[in-house]
């Protein structure tokens, strides 16, 4: 039986037990012989079942309704998610929601496959990128692997700590557009040298902006990676929270990493002077609060990512199991090491 079937023949039954119940008070009670009572009973019943209908549709729209919802939900925001709360309803309801998850189950097993070639082709990118700057060996890898950490700390969903962690890997690609001589050159660049040097954020965010796996996020990294919090960065010269919140908490990762990594002028310093360094530049080069959250992170967690860079094969994303540490924050909210 269809639940419009169900409908009328409930509104039919609530509506004749109403004139049924209206023919006995005019035989059994004087007083209901009155015509404006009748009327009064009449409408009553017609009251009863419009009211019965009304009841009906809403119960059997309902689950419809949570269902549309649901799904302009995931058209918004751009996200599949085959596991949402069952809208419940009658079976035929129930049948159209079943078909519903069998299909984004398969779109995202879909999504998946093509995310996991986009992200060897990253690799490939990310390591023919670090390869090139000899100072900096490794350092996407390990910098990507410190944004998410500092992302997670500030309570990022795991969309955008995939987003932190794309744009981390890829932050320099720029770089494969400088010349090798400018590039690797050990003595302190030209004024010339430096104007070639600061357009790499620019040109690895064109590389770039036409690949809608990188949109967003991923990409203000890459563009705005080197701006700093008093205005002094380049290539746009943004200040303060006109910098893109991605690339404030980039920037604080980069800087760390600059300079708890060796290079071919100096040893690196230890994980404590490399913070007090963070403190003094808070406010200047750095945005503070995220100075803030990432001291909170222990030096034993940051250790230990490192360590897994040392055995990171180029060509695969950072594992799930990395993305979430197992330690609680109490806190949530040089130029050429940068260079």
């Amino acid at each position: 039986m269809t639940s419009k079937t169900k409908i009328f023949l409930l509104s039919a039954t609530t509506i004749a037990a109403a004139v049924a119940l209206a023919g006995w008070a005019l035989r059994a009670l004087p007083a209901a012989r009155s015509p404006w009572l009748f009327a009064g009973i009449v409408a009553g019943a017609g009251l009863l079942g419009g009211a019965t209908v009304t009841s009906g549709v809403r119960r059997q729209n309902g689950p419809l309704r949570r269902l549309a919802e649901t799904m302009s939900s995931m058209a918004e925001h751009g996200r599949l998610q085959s596991d949402f709360l069952s809208s419940g309803g009658d079976p035929e309801v129930q049948g159209i929601e079943r078909t519903l998850r069998r299909l984004l189950t398969i779109l995202e097993e879909s999504q998946a496959e093509r995310e996991r070639s986009y992200v060897e082709a990253l690799g490939v990118v990310v390591a023919a990128a670090d390869a090139r700057d000899h100072e900096t060996a490794g350092h996407s890898f390990r910098v990507a692997h410190y944004a998410v950490a500092l992302g997670q700390a500030l309570g990022l969903d795991r969309e955008q700590l995939k987003a932190i962690e794309r744009g981390g890997l890829l932050h320099d690609v720029g770089k494969l557009a400088v010349p090798d001589e400018i590039l690797r050159k050990a003595s302190p660049l030209t004024e010339d040298e430096w104007l070639i040097m600061r357009q790499h954020p620019g040109w690895g965010y064109e590389m770039l902006a036409d690949i809608r796996f990188l949109q967003g996020t991923a990409l203000e990294i890459v563009y705005s990676h080197h701006e700093r919090w008093d205005g002094e960065g380049y290539p746009r010269f943004l200040a303060g929270e006109e910098i893109p919140f991605a690339a404030r908490i980039f920037a604080v990762a980069d800087t760390y990493d600059a300079m708890t990594s060796d290079r071919p002028y100096r040893r690196a310093c230890s994980h404590q002077a490399a913070i007090v360094e963070l403190e003094r530049v808070a406010g200047r080069q750095l945005d503070p609060e995220m100075v803030l959250a990432f001291r909170q992170i222990p030096e034993l967690e940051l250790r230990r990512l490192r360590d897994h860079c040392e055995r990171f094969h180029n060509g695969l994303t950072l594992p799930p199991e990395l993305l979430i540490g197992d330690w609680e924050l109490r806190a949530a909210a040089g130029a050429r090491d940068s260079r």
